[in-house]
C-alpha cells in the first residue's frame, strides 16, 4: 500500500543536498545557500530509500513555522499527495511540541490545489504578504 510506503524522518546534515535538490525540482533556487547544514530543521519525506518531499520546521513560541513543502515533481499524484499530508501532519506536530500555539506557512497565491489540501485539514487564510529574501555573506 502507497500509505505505508511514505515516512517521514528527520534530516541529518548529509540529507541537505537533497534537499536543494527537490526545491530546485520545483523551481526554487537559493544561490550560495550553505545545505550541508539542515539538521535539526527540517523533515523529510522517504519512499525507500528515495527522499521525495521536505519542510523546513521552526518551532517557536507563541508561533511556529512550516516553510517550504515541497515533493518532487516526479513522483506521482497519489504519492505526492500522501507525502504532503504527512509532512504536514509532521509539522504541526513538531511545532506543537515545542509549545507553539499556532503553526503559519506562506504559500503562493495561485496554488489554490495546495491551498485546498490544507484548508481540509483546518487550516485558515489568515494574511496576504510578499516574502522578501536577502542573502547573507559570511
Amino acid at each position: 500500500m502507497l500509505r505505508e510506503r511514505v515516512v517521514i524522518r528527520l534530516a541529518l546534515d548529509e540529507t541537505g543536498p537533497m534537499i536543494a535538490a527537490i526545491l530546485k525540482d520545483n523551481g526554487v533556487e537559493l544561490p550560495g545557500a550553505d545545505w550541508n547544514h539542515v539538521f535539526p530543521h527540517w523533515l523529510i519525506a522517504c519512499d525507500g530509500d528515495d527522499v521525495i518531499g521536505c519542510v523546513m520546521v521552526l518551532p517557536a513560541k507563541p508561533v511556529g513555522y512550516a516553510e517550504f513543502l515541497l515533493v518532487k515533481p516526479s513522483v506521482s499524484f497519489k504519492l505526492r499527495a500522501i507525502a504532503i499530508r504527512k509532512l504536514i501532519i509532521a509539522a504541526m506536530a513538531t511545532v506543537q511540541a515545542g509549545k507553539a500555539s499556532y503553526v503559519a506557512c506562506n504559500i503562493a497565491e495561485n496554488n489554490e490545489k495546495f491551498s485546498g489540501v490544507i484548508e481540509k485539514l483546518g487550516v485558515s487564510k489568515f494574511h496576504r504578504r510578499t516574502l522578501y529574501v536577502k542573502r547573507l555573506t559570511p
